[in-house]
């Protein structure tokens, strides 16, 4: 969801619009009754349109389509092969599961990465604090003491001199870096080795393989049990993925289908796929049954990338913290043990 709608509203809607449509309530009255009901506002706008349409005798998905920034081209294409097909009340069930599933990974995802994350925010902000406040004063000290001051806590003296005093260029710098960074990111070739690095780095391969091929799997499996022909749905799904390899993957079985070959060479070619998935894949294809089994291979690979995650947070978790507390312990014991050597040697 976006254009303004957010994904948790886009599932909310989904749902009541599905229970709806199982307890056999007509379409056109259920969307009437949710664009009125809807408590957000770009949502409601958008369902008051779709309403509108659909009244006027447009089908859902053609009223769809006018809002693709909602509603995007999978999620129009599975509701036209309901339509067509007569199933739209299982589409829409189908289209729900789906949604939920990808709001409900990337809530986990962003819930194992919250605590890593907090943890580097506060020790960033003991070292801003230490850096503006505290040293300033230790330097006052020192400076009375009139005492030769350890070459390291001389240094960190310097480094806080610095840094108060061209605080402005740094920042503006980091501001330039972030920015060059976002925008140096949609260039081809830095695209193309950041795929290939989330793909085949030893410590992210087995996260990012899992989760991008649980999510195109399904993906996938959810449009062929909704009616969508199969070289529809590899298109789709090609342009639902931001990785540039899974794009080639699926561009490769898009060409072999429509040559009227199967989709085992290219998924078994495909290195980066996780073991096994290209293999049952092609059993599926033989057996007839694609869309089911696609969409539980998926399911199982997401579930898979999802607790490689959590073991990778795991072990990040202990090192994050170590390694910020060395810098910050190695920060405070270069101030506190010179003034300890200075009280000691006093008495």
């Amino acid at each position: 969801g976006s254009g303004g709608v957010r994904k948790s509203d886009l599932v909310i809607m989904m749902s009541q619009l599905s229970i709806m449509s199982q307890s056999g309530i007509d379409l056109a009255e259920a969307l009437h009754n949710l664009a009125e009901q809807c408590p957000k506002a770009n949502l409601r706008k958008v369902l008051a349109q779709v309403d509108v349409d659909v009244s006027s005798g447009h089908c859902l998905s053609d009223a769809l389509r006018k809002h693709p920034a909602v509603f995007d081209d999978l999620f129009v294409a599975s509701i036209a092969a309901g339509e067509q097909s007569g199933t739209i009340t299982q589409v829409l069930e189908r289209l729900t599961y789906l949604l939920r599933g990808d709001m409900q990974l990337r809530n986990t995802i962003w819930s194992m990465l919250m605590y890593p994350l907090v943890l580097a925010a506060v020790t960033l902000a003991v070292m801003i604090a230490l850096v503006f406040f505290v040293l300033p004063q230790f330097a006052t000290v020192f400076e009375t003491l009139e005492r030769p001051v350890p070459y390291f806590t001389q240094l960190m003296l310097n480094f806080g001199v610095f840094v108060r005093g061209q605080w402005l260029f740094i920042g503006i710098g980091l501001i330039a870096l972030g920015v060059s960074a976002f925008f140096a990111r949609r260039a081809p070739q830095l695209r193309k080795a950041w795929d290939y690095t989330t793909l085949h780095l030893a410590l992210l391969r087995d996260v990012t393989r899992g989760l991008l091929t649980g999510r195109t799997f399904r993906l996938l499996g959810t449009m062929l049990m909704s009616g969508v022909p199969l070289i529809d749905g590899i298109r789709l799904c090609r342009n639902a993925t931001g990785n540039r390899y899974f794009r080639q993957l699926f561009q490769q079985l898009e060409r072999d289908v429509l040559n009227g070959e199967g989709l085992g060479r290219p998924l078994l070619s495909a290195s980066f796929l996780p073991s096994g998935a290209a293999q049952m894949v092609v059993t599926a294809e033989r057996s007839g049954k694609m869309g089911e089994v696609l969409k539980t291979i998926g399911e199982y690979y997401e579930d898979e990338g999802e607790r490689c995650l959590r073991d990778l947070v795991k072990i990040a978790e202990p090192a994050v913290i170590v390694c910020l507390g060395v810098v910050v312990a190695g920060i405070v014991l270069s101030i506190v043990v010179p003034m300890l050597d200075v009280t000691t040697s006093s008495q």
